[in-house]
Parts: structure tokens; sequence; C-alpha cells
């Protein structure tokens, strides 16, 4: 089934050994995938071919209208889904911007398998996407997202940082 919004376009990710290595998390503290963050989503991403793959499972904290998963979680799973990506091509990144098309609900504990995936490198700008989908394959969410690469100091300046934390 084609797209409605995304190109589909996938940059292959360049040092696979690396990415199949890389840290499941982008630091122990973060909201979606921080192992030692007791509210966090849960997210635990994985490799396939060229793409960050991730199922999750939305609990009852993150209802918004009634039964259905509020659009800021929805949001939140794949600005963090869509870091590994940065990760993956070994190009520390903060979000830009982080488009959302919201497709079709998600229900309440339901589970979401989410793809994200590199579209484009243009100097410091990372171009990616994502497509979210509901068990029976319907897709629920299709994600554009700008990324601007930083240096490894930029994370430096907010927390104490050791090397074989977040990235290479």
């Amino acid at each position: 089934m084609a797209f409605k919004y995304l190109t589909g376009t996938i940059v292959p990710i360049a040092d696979r050994e690396w990415a199949e290595s890389m840290p499941r998390e982008h630091m122990p503290t973060c909201f979606g995938c921080g192992s030692e963050n007791p509210d966090r989503l849960g997210i635990e991403p994985r490799i396939e071919g060229d793409k960050i793959v991730a199922e999750l499972v939305f609990e009852k904290r993150f209802e918004g209208g009634p039964g259905l998963v509020h659009g800021g979680a929805t949001a939140a799973f794949f600005d963090d889904l869509i870091g590994f990506v940065a990760m993956a091509h070994q190009k520390p990144a903060v979000t830009g911007n982080l488009h959302v098309d919201y497709l079709k609900p998600i229900p309440i504990g339901v589970t979401v398998r989410g793809e994200a995936w590199l579209t484009g490198v243009q100097d410091r700008k990372l171009y990616a996407e994502a497509a979210g989908y509901l068990p029976d394959g319907t897709r629920c969410v299709e994600v554009r997202s700008l990324f601007i690469q930083v240096g490894i100091e930029h994370f430096q300046q907010a927390v104490p940082y050791q090397s074989d934390e977040y990235y290479p």
C-alpha cells in the first residue's frame, strides 16, 4: 500500500555492524527508552533492514479521548524512534521538527508497530520518515521529520557525559 504523505525513500545504513550493536537507549533517563525512567514509554528499538523498528502498547495513562491514545504520546513514540535513526547512521542529532499525520485512532492497550528510516541528508539536516501500524496492518500514523546534526558537545553542555553512553 502506498503511503499517503511519505516518500518511502530509504537511505541505507552504512555501518550495519555498528548499528546492530548501538545502545538501545539514548540515555538511562530518556522518556522514550530510558531503563532508569519509571515513567518511560518503554521503546525497545531494533534494526530491520535499513529501518529502526519497535512495538509499543500504550497504557491507560496515555489516554487522550475515551479509550484512545493521546496524540502527544504518539508523537513522543515516533520522535524517540526517529532519534534512533540518527544513531544508526552515527549522526548525533536533535529534533528540528516533527510532523505527524494521524490517519486512524490508536486504541489504548493495542500494540502499535513503528518503523522509521532516513530519507536524506543535506549538510547538517537529516530528513526521516516513520509509519505506525495497528495489529491488522492498518497504517495509523505517518511522520515526517527534520533532525539537526549536532556535535556531541551539545549534549555534554546539559548533563555530565560518559563517552560510552550515547553515540560513538
